[in-house]
């Protein structure tokens, strides 16, 4: 059974795609702060909204309003005002 994360919706198949390794954590590798905690959801969303840009070539707050919609499909995110 493949988990997927909490925060971003990355599949985790192996326990390197698991923040720190850790198998328990639900969150991913890339939703980690270098101290193994999860990233705070300000620090998501301008992650995401800034490879949105990068990618997708769209305006900063067009891609925030897409962000954030798309990071509201998230569990650790379903109640976060963003």
């Amino acid at each position: 059974m493949t988990l997927e994360c909490i925060a971003c919706g990355m599949p985790m198949e192996t326990a390197e795609d698991h923040a720190s390794g850790d198998l328990a954590k639900a969150y991913c590798r890339f939703c980690m702060r270098p101290d193994g905690s999860m990233q705070s959801y300000d620090e998501k969303l301008a992650g995401y909204a800034g490879w949105l840009v990068n990618t997708q070539g769209l305006d900063t707050a067009v891609a925030r309003d897409q962000a954030r919609t798309i990071l509201a499909q998230f569990p650790a995110w379903r109640s976060a005002d963003g």
